[in-house]
């Protein structure tokens, strides 16, 4: 019996922490930057090694209908929007309903308000490849942003630079933007009290589903 390897499906995994800066530690990055009016992961992490409100790790998420088709146009070179720094985005919601690929922004049970789902443009720099397969995000949510109970997320693109917006179409001017995966944890990450600053980081592995067929 000869076994070959027969190669089925691309892969989407990611790996997700949750940097938990408390306000004090925020104040403290603040004073020693005075000069920048932003505020980064890469700031908080030199700053303040350890955050002192822990670190929260998942793992795990969809991609959606839309960041299927969105990929597909992408890679045919006929159109879409490709996930760059300036124009992707870093969403948060409290919704913790099962994933559902239809789904085109977050906060679907209730709706997106600013006390159900934040969008904000990554940071500098932010998505990038690190290794073969590996795509990195980050985006810093500040002391006033995504106050509420965190329990899902995803990564968007679309037309033009995004603000920050609890709405995701807000988010891109109201054009029409791309909500390329979603993962809701059932737990939750946490409630985001407003003087906190929160990292989000997440990675994604690109690979090849694997299986084995037999011969005689």
């Amino acid at each position: 019996m000869t076994r070959f390897p027969c190669h089925d499906g691309i892969s989407w995994h990611p790996r997700s922490v949750i940097d938990r800066y408390s306000p004090g530690q925020v104040e403290w990055t603040r004073y020693h930057h005075p000069g920048e009016t932003g505020l980064t992961g890469e700031m908080l992490r030199r700053m303040c090694p350890r955050p002192e409100d822990g670190q929260v790790f998942d793992q795990g998420n969809g991609v959606t209908l839309a960041g299927t088709a969105n990929l597909a146009l992408v890679l045919a070179g006929a159109g879409g929007y490709p996930l760059v720094p300036g124009r992707a985005a870093f969403g948060v919601g409290s919704d913790a309903a099962e994933f559902d690929r239809e789904h085109v922004h977050l906060a679907n049970a209730s709706g997106e308000e600013p006390g159900r789902s934040w969008y904000r443009m990554m940071d500098a720099g932010y998505p990038r490849v690190t290794r073969t397969g590996v795509i990195e995000g980050q985006a810093t949510f500040t002391e006033s942003e995504a106050c509420f109970e965190w329990h899902e997320w995803c990564w968007a693109t679309g037309p033009r630079r995004p603000e920050a917006h609890h709405a995701l179409h807000g988010a891109y001017g109201g054009e029409q933007p791309v909500m390329m995966n979603r993962r809701a944890h059932p737990a939750g990450y946490g409630m985001k009290e407003p003087g906190c600053a929160w990292v989000f980081r997440a990675e994604v592995t690109i690979g090849l589903h694997t299986s084995v067929s037999l011969t005689g």
